[in-house]
C-alpha cells in the first residue's frame, strides 16, 4: 500500500518549510506545491490531505478547489484544510469544498489536532 502524504500548497517557501517542520515532528510525509496548478499535477492516490493557501499566483486556492471537481473529480473526497490570513475567506472556502479552515499564523498544536481528525 502506498504511504499517505500531506500535500502542502503555498506560494511562500517559508510557509511551506514551517509546515514541513511541524509535520515531520509527527512523522507525516509531505509533498510541496507552489500554487494550485502545481498541486493539481502533484495529486496522486497517496495524497491523503491537502493544506491549501488561498492567495497564490497562477492558480489560487479557490480555483484549485473548483478544478478538483471538474479536472480531477477522483480526488474530490480528499480533505482540504485551508490556511489563510484572511478569515473573511472562511465561508467561501468551505462552500467550495474545503473541509476545514485555520487562520494564519498557524498554531502547530491546532494544526496537528485538525490534521489528526482527517488522516
Amino acid at each position: 500500500m502506498n504511504e499517505k502524504k500531506v500535500l502542502i500548497v503555498d506560494d511562500d517557501a517559508t510557509n511551506r518549510k514551517l509546515l514541513n517542520i511541524i509535520l515531520k515532528k509527527k512523522n507525516i510525509n509531505t509533498i510541496e506545491a507552489e500554487n494550485g496548478s502545481d498541486a493539481l499535477n502533484k495529486l496522486s492516490p497517496e495524497v491523503s490531505l491537502v493544506l491549501l493557501d488561498i492567495f497564490m499566483p497562477v492558480m489560487n486556492g479557490i480555483e484549485f478547489m473548483k478544478s478538483i471537481r471538474t479536472i480531477k473529480p477522483e480526488f474530490s473526497n480528499i480533505p482540504i484544510i485551508v490556511l489563510s490570513t484572511d478569515e473573511t475567506q472562511k465561508n467561501e472556502t468551505l462552500s467550495w469544498g474545503a473541509t476545514d479552515f485555520i487562520q494564519k499564523p498557524v498554531n502547530p498544536v491546532n494544526l496537528l489536532e485538525k490534521i489528526s481528525k482527517y488522516l
